[in-house]
């Protein structure tokens, strides 16, 4: 009984599906079980701005910038936003998250440097003589091209 009842079903689907001039049926076949159908889902793409490959500019350039402590008489640079240091050690650039024993860091005598770049001791010759014997200075937001920074 049960197998007459599907096989009817199923004949009676496939007849009602067809339509059309003989050339090109057109047959559909729906189920549905219970229950209303889910939402869509919907995806917005982001808007605005330029493509990520595009130069930046405005916001998006000041993003691109780098903030470090820079301890010139230690040979020490503190990026600010990981809290990762460069230090110098025999002669070759380390680092680390956390300074070794062996060098000290006096807290107040460091400057506030904003460069564009994530290898700031690249710049350490310049930095070393330009802030040498300064004591006690903080010159905060400062910095501006290829990682050299401004008065």
């Amino acid at each position: 009984m049960m197998k007459k009842l599907l096989l009817t079903g199923i004949g009676a689907l496939m007849l009602t599906g067809c339509a059309g001039d003989g050339r090109h049926p057109n047959v559909g076949v729906g189920v549905s079980v219970g229950g209303s159908a889910p939402p869509p889902v919907i995806v917005e793409a982001p808007r605005g701005g330029p493509p990520p490959w595009a130069p930046a500019h405005g916001r998006r350039a000041k993003e691109a910038r780098y903030r470090y402590y820079c301890y010139p008489s230690s040979g020490v640079y503190l990026n600010v936003a990981t809290g990762s240091y460069f230090y110098l050690s025999g002669g070759s650039w380390q680092m680390t998250t956390a300074l070794p024993s062996a060098v000290i860091l006096d807290a107040s005598d460091y400057v506030s440097l904003e460069l564009e770049t994530d290898q700031p001791y690249r710049y350490y010759d310049e930095h070393r003589v330009k802030y040498k014997g300064h004591g006690h200075f903080k010159k905060h937001g400062h910095g501006k091209g290829r990682g050299k920074d401004k008065d």
